[in-house]
Parts: structure tokens; C-alpha cells; sequence
């Protein structure tokens, strides 16, 4: 609801006056369905919670011409307390004997009462439906709210109407979003597809909602049976408004019909689609003048949202497609291309390509403007009406794209369920699939390949992208940052990007050492994986947990670790295993890397997993040269976290002046990274050597150089790529080129890593204004 912590802390602040002893009354207001009931369900259950006696009512149409009978209700729990003179007069309310009952004496006996039930426990009346209650009620439970200042009383009241006797705070409950209608639905057991089809119809009216759905087929509500454009709703209320409607006659109800069927609420619309189909012209007027509708200029709203969805159905299916029709052709500009096509859509009485024609146009526009869910139910929505099986097939496959850039789950699921691959694309995209819910690698088989029909610009090869996709992790296992980097770049320009990439490109960022971009996209994928048990998002987790570790969040780290422990699939349990030991190693850096051994198993594949293999020899045996050869090899392939680490590690293996050395060089590349997680170990070693911290000193070589040369070499060991650092300064590529070499000749060092040292110890302030 688009307000509902708002009603959550007025009706806790209601509730919590009561308690304190200051008497409080809330009023909500809405249309039928707009959830009042359940605001009233969740109020009495918190006014239970906090030990107050609950005196619920609600009114009828029955018994609103019945003096008392609301406060007869309220009070027949209590007959006992009613049995001394006192009460007499309530005693007479209770037994419907009105013959001798002072409507003030009541008034007054029911104060002092509901008062006196305050003093011994806190008091708290729901009412439901105020509007309808009895006027007699009403006063007396106006009065009581009135007079009880001082008292524990809380009154939580709701109606249609904004005007309540009973009281002192207004609230309006406004519509739900659709997402949350959904889920709504999803928790009644609806399967996601057909409660999106019936939070849409609803407007944002839960009642609505679970009207439409407690109407649907068993098939409908599991998402395997085609749903109608507005499914009729069930129940008693929808039975007793459309009667009540069909006593207005046949041009009323018609007009009301195809009205209904115009969602978009134009009023020029309906009034032409009325003429075409032979009704009189001024039925629309009749509808308004009922009551039934608004008419503000060139729209019109109904004054109750059930009308529209009981309202639909009071003409035969054949009538109701014959208005879509029209109603289609009076949708002519090339802006109302959406609108034309789902009138086309309702007003098809079987298969149709150039129905499925005109909504997968609309799906893709939808995708456009980055609405990847919308866009992948348009398009099955449009399979629903393919003519051919290979038409269904590539409207399939379309949905299954966005539902995979969208990383839902639950639309993956659903379109596996459907598809039976015809040719190889098709056999690879369902591969994708199957590996973007689990994890593991899918081979393709395919008995008859066929020759793969021409597809248009919407859809992809899902060949090329498997292939694409493939290289891609196969380049992110083995820590090639650079291809991953290029890669991904590449499909963000042809819009091809998707969440999976973005877990990638965190990965990718991770292993470059720019820690903080790689924390920005897996919060970014995370985000779009929300609600979703796809392999991508156990991942997203992991490399989230593995930054946490790095920056030394290692109470997030064990949090994480702990709540998703038992729930990775797994083929994940390796990475888990040594993100729970790196993290218990961070923690503890009076010990030995032996004793966390799992912390070193060597991950990925090619040069990384190389460069882990040396890692953990050289930490877990004393081999210098093992590390050595890792800080090589870390630097050859660009990968500082790795780098750092080896030397961190090498340090602990050597002494005096060469550990300060390697020491010097390990901080550098940790601060560059934004890398924590060895910061203890790094002041143990520094201790150990005597000297407690590296201060920062003067450098007369890099006091000489230019003011462009310093920004180049300050931008440089921050960890930029000299693309970067030319963006970032205003020049060109082959320029930061050249004051990088006349920096290495003037400073007499070989790499960006020594760079980084210098400018890490240098005392910038001598420097002045020149920089």
C-alpha cells in the first residue's frame, strides 16, 4: 500500500495513546476491497499484543434501522457485569427491549461502563463498516470517544466515507501497488503469471484482486490455462452488484460493458465505439447521470472500482469482443499502438499472427524502456495466440530472454515448462536456462538438428549467446578482468546486458583491485535478483560476502555466511567453505596461516588458479620462492588483491630491511585497493620489525616533477587505468602515456605498483599549491 507504514504508525499511536491513558480514535477510509478489514484484523491483533480488551462490531444494511443493535453486539460478551440496577438500562439494550430505554440514561451507562472496564484493562474497539452502523450506536460510541480523555480507550473505526462520529484522526487508504497485489496473490497460492493477470484487472483493490482470482479456473489460477482480458470476480458482493445493475435495463448495462473494456478511460472512445455498435447515443450520459461514472473532460472514472470489474460481464462474450473490436479500430495513431493491440488481443476469438504480431511489438518496446517483466508477459501473452508452433517457439524464446535479463526465476520455470525446443537455438536457450536456475553446466543435445530459421532483430541467436556466454565465465574463472571488462562493455552497448553480467563484472572489478565499483554492481545485481533462487543470486551473494571480507566486515561476512549456509546449492559449497575460513583467519592474526589451511584452496582456473596453488604453498610450507613466483606471475596477469596478499605472506618469511620493503609494497597495494581484511596482520609484521608504522617523508624526485605529471601519477596509484585517468582529467590516452614514461625515468622505477608506493609515502603538503 502506498501509505501503509504511514497506517501502521497511526494505528500504533493510537493504540499506544490508550495505553498511557489519553483516549484515541483513527478512522480509515477507502473504497470496498481496499483492504479496511485486514488494517482492522492487524489492529486488533496488535491491541491483543499489547494485553487490551478487544470489543469488536460491524454494521449491516440489516440491522442499521435497529436502535442499539451495534452496541447490543458490543455489549452481550458482558451480560454478567450488566446484573446490578445500575446497568438496567443496558440490560434492556442487550434484550432488544427498547420500550423503556432513555437513549441519554444509555449514553451514559454505556460511558461510565466501557470507563470502568478501562480502569481494570485497557480498552480498544474495532469497528468495521462504521457507515453502516445503527444511529443509536453510533451516538452512544461517539460519546464514549468524546468524554474519554483521560481513559484507556482506543477506537479504530472503518468505512467507505471520510466522516466518522467516532473519530478525532482520518486516514485514506490508497491503492496497492501492483507488485504488491502480486505478491499478495502469490501467498493465496496463485501461481505469479495469473496473479500479475489479476493484480493488473484489480487496480490496486486487494478485494478486487481476490475476487478475480477465487474466479479462475484451477488451471487459470496454477498459470497453465489462458486468462481473460478482466476475469469475472466471485462472491456474494459481485452477485448482488450485478443484479443490481441489471435493474437499470439492457442500454444501461451495455454502455457499462463496453465502458469497462476501455481501461484507459477515454471518453471519446466509448462514445464511438457506442455508436458503431448501434447503441443510443446518449447512453454514456445515462450511466453518468446513475451515478455509476465520473466524466472529467476527456476521461471518466468509475465512482466504485467493483462496477467495472462486475460490469464487464453483463453482456454475452461474443458483445464484449465485438466492443474490443471497435474499440481497436478507434485506436489509429501510431502512439496508441499499445492500447490498439490489446483491444485487438480481447477481441480475438482464436489465433491470430497478427494479433501475436501486434502485442510482441508491444513487448518490445516495454523491454526498451527497460520493463523486463511487462515486456516477457506481453510476449507470452503473444505465443498465446502464435498460429504455428515455430511462431510460439521464438515468442517463447523472447520471454525467456527478458526473464532471464530480469532474473526472475519463477518466468524461467514457466517458460521451460512450455518449451519443446524445434530446432538447436531453441535446444540452447532451454541449456540457459537450466543453468541459470542451478548453476551446472548443461550439454546440448539435439537428435535432428534443423536449419535455424532467419530471426528478426528482436530476438538473438541463443547459439552466439551461449557462446558468449561461455568465453565469459570462462574468462571470470580464470581472472581475466580485462576480457571480462571488454566483454561486458560491449553488450551494454548493444543493450544486451543482463544482472548475470553485472554479478560478472563485480567479479571481474574484484579481481582488478577496484573493490569499492565491484561493491557498486553486486549491490546493483542484488537489487535485481530480489525474491529470485537462481543460481546468479546465491553467486551475487558470495561475491558479496567475499568483498565484505576484503574490506574487513567480517561481523556482515559471518552474518551472510550463517543465513545462507545451509541453502546454496551445491555446486557452491567449495567457495563457501573458503570464504568462512578466510574470514575466521582475518580474525585471527596471532596465529599461523596453518591454522586455517581451507582458506588457501586454490579456486578458478588458468593463471588464477595458478597464482592460489602458489599462494597456498608458499603461506601453508614456507616457500619463499613459491611466493615470489605469485607476485610475479599476480602482477604479469594484473591482479593486485592476489599480489598483496603473496607479499603479505613473503613478508612473514623475512627480515630487517627486505620485510620492510615488501611490507611497503603490500600496503600500497592495499590501500590503493581499499583492501582491510590485512590490516592486523600487517602491524603484527611491522611490529615484529621494530618499526610501528611507515611514516610518509619527502621525495625530491617527485617533488620535481610537473603539476601534470603529479595528477597523472596521483590518479595512477589511486588504481585508475590509464583510460580512466584520461577521462578523468580532461586529456587524451596517449598523453597519460607520456607522462607515465617520463615518470618512470625520472623516479627510476619500472611499474604502477612502485608508483603507487612512492606516492603512498610521499608528504604531498610539501608540494604546496602546485598540486
Amino acid at each position: 500500500m502506498a501509505n501503509d507504514v504511514n497506517i501502521v504508525d497511526h494505528v500504533s499511536a493510537t493504540l499506544d495513546a490508550a495505553i498511557s491513558g489519553r483516549a484515541a480514535a483513527l478512522h480509515l477510509h477507502g473504497p470496498r476491497g481496499a483492504g479496511k478489514s485486514w488494517w482492522l484484523d492487524e489492529a486488533a491483533r496488535q491491541a491483543t499484543q499489547r494485553d487490551m480488551t478487544v470489543l469488536r462490531v460491524r454494521g449491516s444494511d440489516e440491522d442499521r434501522e435497529l436502535p442499539f443493535a451495534a452496541l447490543s453486539m458490543l455489549l452481550s460478551p458482558f451480560r454478567d457485569r450488566l446484573a446490578d440496577d445500575a446497568w438496567s438500562s443496558l440490560r434492556s439494550v442487550v434484550a432488544f427491549d427498547h420500550r423503556q430505554v432513555d437513549s441519554f440514561e444509555v449514553k451514559l451507562a454505556s460511558f461510565q461502563l466501557f470507563c470502568a472496564m478501562a480502569a481494570q484493562r485497557r480498552l480498544c474497539f474495532v469497528i468495521d463498516d462504521v457507515h453502516l452502523l445503527d444511529a443509536a450506536s453510533t451516538e452512544v460510541l461517539a460519546f464514549t470517544v468524546r468524554r474519554a480523555d483521560a481513559d484507556a480507550i482506543a477506537c479504530i473505526s472503518a468505512g467507505l466515507h471520510d466522516r466518522a462520529a467516532t473519530a478525532t484522526t482520518v486516514v485514506r487508504l490508497e491503492p496497492l501497488s501492483t507488485a504488491a497485489v502480486t505478491t499478495l496473490l502469490i501467498a493465496r497460492g496463485v501461481a505469479d503469471n495469473a496473479a500479475r493477470r489479476c493484480a493488473d484487472v484489480a487496480d490496486g483493490n486487494p478485494g478486487i484482486a481476490v475476487a478475480v482470482a477465487e474466479g479462475l479456473t484451477g488451471a487459470q489460477r496454477a498459470g497453465t490455462a489462458p486468462i481473460s482480458v478482466l476475469p469475472r470476480p466471485s462472491g456474494a458482493l459481485v452477485d448482488d452488484l450485478q443484479m443490481r445493475l441489471r435493474a437499470h435495463g439492457e442500454s444501461v448495462c451495455r454502455a457499462l460493458a463496453v465502458a469497462a473494456a476501455e481501461h484507459g478511460g477515454s471518453t471519446d472512445a466509448v462514445r464511438g465505439a457506442l455508436v458503431s455498435l448501434g447503441e443510443p447515443p446518449d447512453g454514456f450520459e445515462l450511466v453518468e447521470s446513475l451515478g455509476l461514472i465520473d466524466i472529467v473532460g476527456a476521461h471518466f472514472t468509475f465512482t466504485d472500482p467493483w462496477i467495472r470489474a462486475v460490469a464487464y460481464h453483463l453482456v454475452a462474450p461474443a458483445s464484449r469482443r465485438a466492443a474490443h473490436s471497435v474499440l481497436a479500430a478507434w485506436f489509429d495513431a501510431p502512439e496508441q499502438a499499445a492500447e490498439r493491440a490489446w483491444h485487438l488481443a480481447a477481441g480475438a476469438a482464436g489465433p491470430s499472427d497478427a494479433v501475436a504480431g501486434a502485442l510482441r511489438l508491444v513487448a518490445a518496446d516495454a523491454a526498451r524502456r527497460g520493463a523486463l517483466e511487462s515486456a516477457a508477459l506481453t510476449a507470452e501473452r503473444a505465443a498465446e495466440f502464435a498460429t504455428s508452433a515455430s511462431g510460439q517457439q521464438q515468442l517463447w524464446l523472447i520471454a525467456l530472454e527478458w526473464w532471464m535479463r530480469a532474473a526472475h526465476a519463477d518466468g524461467v520455470r514457466r517458460i521451460l515448462r512450455l518449451l519443446e525446443p524445434l530446432d538447436l537455438d531453441a535446444a540452447c536457450a532451454r541449456a540457459e536456462a537450466m543453468e541459470f536456475l542451478d548453476g551446472r553446466r548443461v550439454e546440448v543435445l539435439f537428435e535432428q538438428p534443423a536449419p535455424i530459421p532467419t530471426r528478426e532483430p528482436l530476438a538473438h541467436s541463443w547459439i552466439a549467446h551461449r557462446d558468449r556466454r561461455i568465453a565469459l565465465e570462462d574468462a571470470v574463472e580464470r581472472g581475466d578482468h580485462h576480457t571480462v571488462l571488454q566483454t561486458l562493455d560491449a553488450a551494454q552497448r548493444r543493450a544486451e546486458s543482463s544482472a548475470t553480467d553485472l554479478v560478472a563484472r563485480s567479479i571481474a572489478l574484484r579481481h582488478a583491485g577496484r573493490l569499492r565499483d565491484a561493491r557498486d554492481a553486486v549491490i546493483k545485481a542484488s537489487a535485481m535478483f530480489d525474491g529470485s533462487d537462481a543460481y546468479p543470486t546465491w553467486l551475487a551473494l558470495l561475491v558479496g560476502i567475499d568483498l565484505d571480507i576484503l574490506q574487513a566486515r567480517s561481523d556482515d561476512a559471518t552474518a551472510s555466511l550463517n543465513a545462507v549456509w545451509s541453502r546454496l546449492p551445491a555446486g557452491l559449497h567449495e567457495w563457501r567453505n573458503v570464504l568462512a575460513s578466510r574470514n575466521r583467519l582475518q580474525l585471527s592474526n596471532l596465529g599461523s596461516p596453518t591454522d586455517e589451511p581451507e582458506a588457501f584452496t586454490a579456486l578458478g582456473a588458468g593463471a588464477l588458479r595458478e597464482i592460489r596453488e602458489l599462494i597456498r604453498d608458499g603461506a601453508l610450507n614456507a616457500d619463499a620462492a613459491a611466493l615470489v613466483r605469485a607476485i610475479e606471475l599476480a602482477e604479469h596477469n594484473t591482479m593486485p588483491v592476489e599480489a598483496g596478499e603473496s607479499r603479505l605472506w613473503l613478508a612473514a618469511l623475512q627480515a630487517g630491511d627486505e620485510r620492510r620493503r615488501t611490507l611497503s609494497l603490500c600496503r600500497a597495494t592495499m590501500q590503493r585497493c581499499g583492501i582491510r581484511t590485512w590490516d592486523a596482520w600487517l602491524h603484527r609484521y611491522t611490529d615484529d620489525t621494530g618499526q610501528v608504522a611507515l611514516h610518509r617523508r619527502s621525495d625530491p624526485a617527485l617533488e620535481s616533477l610537473s603539476q601534470a605529471e603529479f595528477r597523472v601519477a596521483d590518479a595512477v596509484a589511486g588504481g585508475l587505468t590509464n583510460r580512466q585517468v584520461a577521462a578523468s582529467l580532461l586529456i587524451s590516452v596517449k598523453t597519460v602515456d607520456f607522462h607515465l614514461q617520463q615518470m618512470y625515468r625520472k623516479l627510476g622505477i619500472r611499474s604502477r605498483t612502485e608508483l603507487a608506493v612512492r606516492m603512498t609515502n610521499f608528504d604531498s603538503t610539501v608540494r604546496g599549491d602546485r598540486r
